[in-house]
């Protein structure tokens, strides 16, 4: 009879979850079900307007209204095709000519191109991505329903070797909005409702730069809309190995004049401050001088301007560049004064969120570390995922060996005595502490990557009762291990321990794959959000939580289904609490916890990072770029880098 009731309460338990399940289990509609592109496209528009709306803002652009930035079609040879293709059949080289303008009417000569391609090129700091988003928000401002989407995406990631530019944009799209779930942004795309904006083509690796502009025509078939942006040098290269871009205006942004710096600089200051007079007579004076010639960029004013604004600041530079002796000398020393001048703190209104209190050299020493590893990566991506990298996997493994293995430990030793939960307690923290790697290096073995500290995008948005669907389907995952488990040890008194080890076996294998197979089938459809390194956060975060408590509290009731003793409650307890640190310890944000606690016990990272992060943010320092943050300009990096 005790076992009748035993077996009972366990396949009570098992059609109890399987109930919870249909009855969550959601109406698998697509996204694209009844509504259609039109719809679509229109609340892509307006996720993207309000996304760069506020990082333009954010990177303080509206002070260069009044910095004319000019542009014109490129006279270099062998960069651009014939008039008539890219202008209309009865254009000439007057038309060509009479092809340009400022930023600030980018958008209105765009839209007469027959075709709508074009390429934009520049020198560093010139202001392409500028340009790009400005005229990314002037179409937008502009659009009818009717009319493309532009999205701009910085191409720097895109394999033209080994993936076609559609899929590319579309993987992009479905990371950047919809949770990596691609069938709106492929809709979109076969529906001509996408006009992409490549930004930075020279900033893809050398080996693949020169099949970048084959494959954009290829792709695009010589007729779909698309712009590029891309330093000089590199394009001409490219133009060179694979040919022109087909039918596709390319302009080259001019550097400023004299007249335009001085004017930029004067406007900054009130009306009747001279602050700036020093500066602009010696820029008169000397328009070769290697100040004037750093100047000649959009964003080596701004610098200026950033470092250089305060009252009385101005004569200042006169005396710190008159020993200078090339341009690059005075970039960089405009490049390093940025952090500190943003970093001196002024009086926050009275309606604001307090800034964080950080001084100079605590942000150039976090920033520094950062840049560091961006360098040594490769990479211009800060991804708060990709902390766990810098940390030894040593340090890692070690807190999972020793808080697994004494959660393991624990809960065998109430089963089967001290003895034996040592024994576990060993083989199971190592388990815990390097079987992943194991993993790992096995899967390296047939040309598979693993990253377990990668966030899965699909968990960042979880409506209309997701989070119910995720703990009820690691609930009922962590019921059946348990469970399994429980039955598994009876089968060990009855039968021995080896069928009690295989059914061990057997009840873990049956609690993963349900852990990463039912979650995602109870989980519902992903809706077009803006993501963000603060939204990827958290969200990872409460996808954690949901897994572990969810998991805990299966296995726990599982074990109490049938070992109902002093030392089955021990060990639910134990074994729940491992779960628990399994839901956590696979995660995302279980990875940079323990990275950012390391890093900031070491002194090389603050404690509260991503506050740190976006606090850079908010000053300008760091740009976003959906969920990653990046550094104003790569000059930045390289400089805070350090040599």
């Amino acid at each position: 009879m005790e076992r009748s009731d035993q077996m009972s309460s366990v396949g009570g338990l098992v059609l109890s979850g399987l109930s919870i399940l249909l009855g969550l289990r959601p109406v698998r509609t697509s996204q694209g079900d009844g509504l259609d592109t039109s719809i679509h496209a229109d609340r892509l528009a307006e996720v993207v307007q309000d996304q760069w709306r506020r990082e333009l803002s954010n990177q303080d652009l509206h002070r260069f209204g009044s910095l004319a930035v000019r542009w014109a079609v490129s006279n270099r040879d062998g960069l651009r095709d014939h008039p008539e293709n890219v202008f209309g059949p009865t254009a000439t080289a007057h038309d060509e000519a009479d092809f340009n303008g400022t930023v600030a009417d980018v958008a209105r000569r765009f839209l007469t191109l027959p075709r709508q391609r074009l390429v934009v090129l520049g020198e560093p700091g010139s202001g392409k991505s500028v340009l790009a988003g400005r005229l990314l928000l002037d179409l937008l401002d502009e659009r009818h329903s009717a009319q493309p989407v532009p999205v701009l995406l910085p191409v720097r990631t895109w394999d033209p070797n080994g993936e076609h530019l559609d899929d590319w944009i579309v993987r992009e799209l479905a990371t950047l909005y919809y949770g990596r779930d691609e069938q709106v942004p492929r809709q979109l795309l076969l529906a001509g409702a996408l006009l992409p904006i490549l930004d930075g083509l020279d900033e893809i690796s050398d080996a693949n730069q020169r099949q970048a502009l084959g494959a954009i025509d290829r792709a695009t078939g010589g007729r779909r809309p698309v712009v590029v942006t891309s330093r000089i040098e590199p394009y001409q290269r490219m133009a060179d190995e694979s040919g022109v871009l087909v039918a596709a205006a390319v302009i080259e942004l001019a550097p400023l004049s004299i007249d335009d710096i001085v004017s930029c600089l004067v406007r900054s200051a009130p009306v009747g401050d001279t602050s700036w007079d020093p500066v602009a007579h010696d820029l008169r004076a000397h328009p070769t001088s290697p100040l004037a010639s750093a100047l000649s960029t959009p964003f080596m004013v701004y610098l200026c301007q950033t470092a250089y604004g305060s009252r009385g600041a101005p004569a200042a530079l006169i005396d710190r560049v008159q020993h200078m002796n090339s341009r690059q000398d005075v970039e960089r020393h405009l490049v390093k004064a940025l952090v500190p001048a943003r970093y001196t703190n002024h009086p926050d209104p009275a309606h604001a969120q307090p800034r964080h209190a950080y001084s100079t050299e605590q942000a150039e020493r976090w920033l520094g570390y950062l840049a560091q590893n961006l360098q040594r990566s490769g990479t211009r991506d800060l991804a708060w995922w990709k902390l766990a990298q810098a940390v030894p996997r040593a340090v890692l493994g070690t807190f999972f060996l020793v808080g697994g293995g004494s959660l393991l430990g624990f809960a065998a030793a109430a089963l089967f005595g001290t003895g034996i939960g040592v024994a576990i307690g060993i083989l199971g923290g190592a388990f815990f502490g390097f079987g992943g790697e194991v993993v790992e290096a096995a899967c390296r073995l047939f040309g598979q990557h693993v990253d377990r500290s990668h966030p899965a995008p699909v968990h960042a948005v979880l409506h209309r009762g997701g989070r119910t669907r995720l703990f009820a389907g690691t609930f009922v995952a962590g019921g059946v291990g348990g469970s399994g488990f429980a039955f598994a040890l009876l089968t060990w008194d009855q039968l021995g321990p080896m069928w009690g080890a295989l059914l061990i076996l057997l009840a873990l294998l049956a609690c993963l794959v349900m852990v990463t197979g039912l979650s995602d089938v109870l989980r519902g459809p992903v809706h077009l959000t803006d993501l963000t390194p603060r939204s990827i956060l958290s969200s990872d975060r409460t996808t954690a939580t949901l897994r572990a408590v969810g998991m805990s509290t299966g296995v726990a009731l599982g074990i109490l289904s049938l070992t109902r003793s002093d030392a089955g409650i021990a060990s639910a307890i134990g074994f729940g609490l491992v779960a628990a640190l399994s839901g956590y310890g696979d995660s995302a944000w279980g990875f940079f916890l323990l990275s950012r606690s390391w890093l900031a016990l070491t002194g090389r990272l603050p404690f509260r990072l991503m506050a740190f992060l976006e606090d850079a943010y908010q000053r300008g320092v760091l740009r976003q770029y959906g969920p990653v943050y990046q550094f104003r300009h790569q000059h930045l990096q390289e400089s805070l880098a350090g040599p």
